[in-house]
């Protein structure tokens, strides 16, 4: 319980006392404190009524502690770096930090994302760790809840208290397996429709909401089969490397080069890249990296985020169309 004392008592005369007690001069003291001298004596006075004694005596050399002052010389290093950790220090080292964060991530993000940012923190915060999991609809609870430390998910509508960045896009690309009819052509539209797809998708997204390549074909009256769908990445690659199928993605898991041998990417057909330019699509959903705003004056968080958004967001190949293909295509 907290005593009446306590509740009276202001903590920065703890501050002052251990400034005395290493300088041993008022004068230099309140240099250090940056107050003039009179203002320093009136603090002396204050912690001689809090503490009922002298606490200084003043000699020819200096202030001399008494034995009470001695005492406390010994307890308050210790108090006033408590004190300091409890109230958040400016100073953030990644390199001596202990933590645990939770990303919430779709699984092509995961695949572009956790290869290089792990080789990064191993690097520059060998004490960190990360904890992945696929991102749900109720991601913004799980925000809230402080079950995860930041998700990346399609920014249709956010609470008050959900800060939203967008994620810069590059350009979506056309895969296929590295020995496809196609690999070594340019990719026309008929060919594009010819063959069977897959598509990825976001659960708890509505299938408007999840294909802008399907939004954009359907308003030509036109259409291309889907074979499969999934919200798994790797399934995709993998049905991909044994098939003919074709899947339309953003480029950002390019970087990883994880699926280099089974899949290439190949430019879009022409004639879609110019109806995706002059089509109004209905999926304005954009990929965007999300966390609760009571993180907003965290040092360990605001640096993550930093280098989240370092290896999320790309400056080469940014188009139009690619900001659309908020989740996928």
């Amino acid at each position: 319980m907290i005593s009446r004392k306590l509740v009276r008592t202001d903590l920065n005369l703890l501050v002052a006392l251990q400034i005395l007690l290493e300088e041993r001069n008022v004068t230099r003291a309140a240099e250090r404190l940056s107050v003039s001298q009179p203002a320093l004596s009136k603090t002396l006075q204050k912690l001689r009524d809090a503490f009922e004694d002298e606490l200084f005596t003043r000699t020819a050399h200096g202030l001399v502690p008494t034995p009470r002052a001695e005492a406390l010389a010994k307890e308050l290093p210790a108090l006033l770096q408590t004190v300091e950790h409890v109230l958040g220090s400016d100073e953030f080292d990644p390199a001596t930090y202990v933590g645990c964060f939770k990303l919430l991530l779709p699984p092509i993000l995961s695949e572009a994302l956790l290869p290089a940012l792990m080789a990064e923190l191993a690097g520059l915060a060998p004490n960190v760790q990360v904890i992945t999991a696929e991102v749900t609809p109720d991601y913004q609870d799980q925000l809230k809840k402080g079950e995860a430390d930041f998700a990346a998910f399609v920014a249709l509508e956010t609470e008050r208290d959900i800060h939203a960045e967008p994620i810069s896009a590059l350009a979506p690309r056309c895969y296929l397996r590295v020995e496809h009819p196609l690999v070594d052509k340019e990719i026309g539209l008929q060919d594009f429709l010819a063959y069977p797809h897959v598509r990825l998708y976001l659960p708890g997204l509505t299938r408007e909401n999840t294909s802008m390549v399907d939004d954009v074909l359907g308003q030509y009256g036109v259409h291309r089969t889907i074979a499969l769908e999934t919200t798994q990445f790797a399934s995709a690659v993998g049905v991909l490397s044994r098939t003919d199928a074709l899947l339309v993605a953003n480029a950002v898991f390019e970087e990883s080069g994880l699926y280099s041998g089974l899949i290439v990417g190949r430019e879009l057909p022409a004639e879609l890249q110019r109806m995706i330019r002059n089509t109004h699509s209905t999926n304005r959903g954009k990929m965007s990296l999300m966390r609760h705003t009571r993180t907003s004056r965290s040092a360990p968080h605001q640096w993550l985020r930093s280098l989240l958004m370092k290896h999320l967001t790309h400056s080469q190949n940014k188009v139009d169309p690619a900001e659309r293909l908020g989740t996928a295509a």
